[in-house]
């Protein structure tokens, strides 16, 4: 027996979490009441609920299962959930003034491209679109093209984006909404589906 999980259980504050839908049978059901009423019975500083118990068994599972791929088979749990996490946002976010995007994203005065392009190898090879916030007067992101490459150009000095086609203009202006337009200072990552349906900054998944 673990007592030092069940201390902790006692002690410890809530924690936001998201409602999930979970069905047990009536006997699992009847002996987590009686749980519950003994632990709140045991603490003074918080109540007990059938979903904070199961809560806590579903993070015991976790953290034990997650030392003991570790130890025994060298698998790094939270490495991968990154790898999987960064294999959704297949869309990165610069931000441009003046007439930089004109000039450069939409090829009016060299080749459509985009420089300079801080993205970690990581996020990299993930990415399959870029799209650009227009800064004032503008105020929104309206145009995505798909990516072909990114080189680091060593005349310009910069990791160079190219892109496989011309620049694409979203069915929607995303405007900022909320957002201040400081927001997209650095790179953002979203994926493509969610430029396509937003409307405003706010309806933006980032990640």
């Amino acid at each position: 027996m673990d007592k030092q999980y069940f201390d902790q259980l006692i002690k410890s504050k809530k924690q936001d979490k998201k409602q999930v839908a979970l069905y047990l049978d009536e006997a699992k059901i009847e002996k987590i009441d009686l749980l519950i009423k003994l632990f709140s019975s045991l603490s003074d500083s918080k109540s007990f609920s059938r979903n904070m118990l199961i809560e806590e068994a579903i993070d015991k599972f976790i953290g034990e299962s997650e030392e003991f791929l570790m130890s025994e088979h060298g698998i790094n749990v939270e490495e991968l959930l990154e790898e999987n996490q960064a294999e959704k946002y297949d869309t990165v976010i610069f931000s441009s003034s003046g007439r930089g995007f004109e000039e450069t994203f939409l090829g009016e005065e060299e080749t459509a491209c985009w420089y300079p392009c801080r993205v970690s190898e990581n996020r990299e090879k993930n990415l399959k679109y870029i799209a650009i916030y227009r800064g004032r007067p503008i105020s929104a992101i309206t145009h995505y093209a798909k990516i072909e490459k990114f080189i680091y150009d060593e005349e310009k000095g910069y990791k160079v984006c190219h892109f496989a086609s011309q620049p694409i203009e979203l069915p929607n202006k995303i405007k900022l909404g909320s957002k201040d337009s400081c927001f997209f200072i650095g790179a953002k990552y979203t994926s493509l589906e969610s430029l396509l349906n937003a409307t405003t900054a706010d309806d933006v998944v980032f990640g």
